[in-house]
Formats: structure tokens, C-alpha cells, sequence
């Protein structure tokens, strides 16, 4: 698969040759929802945590005496039905992630980008860098980016400008 190459000023800069292994493999939507769902698992901090009966700062000591007094009986204020008590099968501290082959995860990628690439939607810079005075400067970049006709950067969500994403 041939494909154009760019420069950041959006003039021709030559083609590449695209691997077939990497750009040509059929769409598997459902190994895409796979490792999409790998990923956001990951990432979650699992920092929810409640406390329970064991945990609550309040006296273990007897509400109230058993009998005589026309209520029902009760004795730790700890319990759920009570507030500030503790709270049973609440969330816990936990990881989410869970275990995704890797050659699941290769086959992910390799048909995301089959994908991008089937629509037209994959660009190849030759380079981002810049030369001179303006080397290694971020505005400088943005200044290119937003030269561009197609706006690619809106579609993956460069953070170079604040008005893209």
C-alpha cells in the first residue's frame, strides 16, 4: 500500500510503502472493543473505598438497655441501618486492569491503523522539526499546524493548540 508524505507546510515530500502485516490486515472491530476496554480498565485509579462496621469511629458500647424501655433492641451504632454507621459490600480499594493477551493487543492496533488507513485517514509527516531560531518551540508548531487545509491535528486531538481539542 502506497501512501503520500508530507511535509508540516502540507506539500508533497514523496510517498512510502505501507507493510501489508501492519496496514493491510481486515478490520476486527471486535478485538478493537477489546483492547479499548483493556486500556480505560487500566487506567481507572480504583481509589473508592468506604469503610465498614470495623472502620467507623463509633463506640462499640450498648445504645441502649435491652428491656423497659419500649424500643427495639439494638446494640453497636456501628451498624448500617444507622447513620454514620458502616456500609456492607461497599466499594474497596482494587485494580481494574485485567489480563489482555499481547498478540491480542498487536492485532488491535495493527487493525485500527489498517483501518485509518483504508479511509485515507493516516497522514506521514517527513518531519515535525523546525530549524533555526524557531527550533524546539511550541508556537512555532502551532503557527505550521494551523496553516494545515485538512486540519488533521482536530482529528487526534493534538494539544499543541488549546482550540483543537
Amino acid at each position: 500500500m502506497k501512501i503520500d508524505v508530507k511535509t508540516i507546510d502540507n506539500k508533497a515530500a514523496g510517498d512510502i510503502t505501507l507493510a501489508d502485516a501492519v496496514f493491510g490486515v481486515a478490520p476486527r472491530a471486535d478485538i478493537v472493543a477489546r483492547v479499548v476496554k483493556w486500556q480505560l480498565a487500566k487506567r481507572r485509579a480504583g481509589t473508592h473505598k468506604v469503610k465498614s462496621r470495623a472502620e467507623v469511629a463509633i463506640t462499640t458500647a450498648k445504645m441502649f438497655k435491652q428491656k423497659g424501655t419500649g424500643r427495639a433492641r439494638h446494640g453497636s451504632a456501628a451498624v448500617v441501618q444507622f447513620r454514620g454507621g458502616g456500609v456492607v459490600h461497599g466499594p474497596v480499594v482494587r485494580d481494574h486492569g485485567h489480563a489482555l493477551p499481547k498478540k491480542v493487543r498487536q492485532l488491535g492496533l495493527r487493525s485500527a491503523l489498517s483501518t485509518k488507513a483504508a479511509e485515507g485517514k493516516l497522514l506521514v509527516l517527513d518531519s515535525l522539526a523546525s530549524t533555526g531560531k524557531a527550533a524546539g518551540k511550541t508556537a512555532k508548531l502551532r503557527e505550521q499546524l494551523a496553516k494545515r487545509a485538512d486540519h488533521w491535528w482536530r482529528r487526534v486531538g493534538c494539544k499543541l493548540c488549546k482550540g483543537c481539542a
